[in-house]
């Protein structure tokens, strides 16, 4: 999940770099701080992500926004949805465990891999990198998320 810049490719350096600036001095940026407006080359690639802490199911990710590069890849609307109902397979608790190491670690987290389409059966590879977001400078309570979509041919 740890990651140099200089390894991501350019789009997700693009918002790393967005974040940095955003971020100044302090832990993370708030969730007031992140304009869409400056975010108009990444934003179709772009989703933020609730942090919900459920004294019964523990903490979860609904998903609050969701760009249409997302959308289109995952084949349907997802607004509105927790991460833990999403059909992505193996990955799912994977990317569960990127958003929790960017709540526990308030670090960015970054992962790739492959899952397998929902509709079309198809292989997707994935780029996504997560950065947390706090209304108080402490606690994460928003992770904005650029990600990466792109179908493998087979």
């Amino acid at each position: 999940m740890d990651f140099s810049e200089a390894s991501l490719p350019k789009p997700l350096a693009h918002l790393y770099r967005y974040w940095q600036a955003k971020r100044g001095d302090r832990l993370m940026p708030s969730r007031t701080d992140i304009n869409p407006s400056e975010m108009q080359a990444f934003l179709p690639h772009t989703m933020l992500i609730d942090v919900v802490f459920d004294a019964q199911r523990g903490t979860r990710f609904r998903l609050r926004l969701v760009g249409t590069h997302v959308v289109d890849g995952y084949g349907v609307e997802v607004t509105g949805k927790y991460l833990d109902e999403l059909d992505l397979g193996e990955q799912r608790d994977k990317l569960i465990e990127a958003c929790l190491h960017s709540v526990k670690r308030k670090k960015p987290a970054y992962r790739s891999g492959e899952l397998r389409h929902h509709i079309t059966n198809e292989n997707i590879h994935y780029e996504r990198l997560g950065l947390p977001l706090s209304s108080d400078g402490e606690t994460v309570n928003i992770l904005l998320i650029g990600s990466l979509l792109q179908r493998v041919p087979g």
